[in-house]
């Protein structure tokens, strides 16, 4: 079933659809699928299925990206892409992510990553994701989409990879005043075990 939102409460991601029909359909944040969550607003089409009975409700609610609504507040790049996996082939790991701009269809774009290069730089295979993350929203924010679309894939390279080492936090060195502290105790204890003079 088709509507647009009416009402809408931005702190409890509820309120009404006024449906193709003229029913009136309550919905809460429960009933909203979570990729579509941010997109929601009044006056925003979306697609929901209804659980009938006294007081109808709608479920299942998602932005209707062939009729979407686009406000001014909304950017696009509002989201950042969610990882959605990754597949092999040969010594290529393909990490794909999804892009999800309020009122525009999803785009997919792919980091494709030589795993000689975790071996390379020591760092596990399960930080990949992160590591593409943070190109790809690099990118985007390089990019000015108003005079050249995003790429749809690209390639992870020892550049990103020894950016990502120099942003990871150094571990401190231990200084040695625990150490000191520690046997500044001990002497006091046996000062005052030590029977007098």
């Amino acid at each position: 079933m088709t509507g647009t939102i009416s009402i809408f409460d931005d702190t409890s991601a509820s309120g009404v659809i006024s449906a193709e029909d003229g029913l009136q359909v309550r919905f809460d944040s429960s009933a909203v699928l979570a990729y579509d969550a941010t997109g929601l607003a009044v006056g925003q089409s979306v697609t929901f299925d209804i659980l009938r009975g006294n007081h109808p409700k709608a479920f299942n609610v998602c932005v209707d990206h062939q009729h979407a609504r686009r406000t001014g507040t909304e950017s696009r790049d509002s989201m950042p892409p969610r990882y959605v996996g990754f597949e092999h082939r040969g010594n290529l790991r393909l990490y794909r992510f999804e892009r999800i701009v309020p009122g525009e269809s999803r785009t997919t774009l792919v980091v494709n990553a030589d795993l000689a290069l975790f071996t390379k730089h020591h760092v596990g295979i399960q930080e990949g994701p992160a590591l593409c993350l943070r190109l790809l929203v690099s990118a985007l924010d390089a990019t000015d989409i108003a005079v050249a679309p995003l790429f749809p894939s690209y390639v992870l390279t020892d550049r990103e990879m020894l950016a990502y080492l120099a942003s990871r936090p150094v571990p401190g060195r231990r200084t040695g005043s625990r150490r000191a502290g520690t046997s500044q105790a001990a002497s006091a204890i046996s000062a005052a075990a030590a029977p007098g003079l």
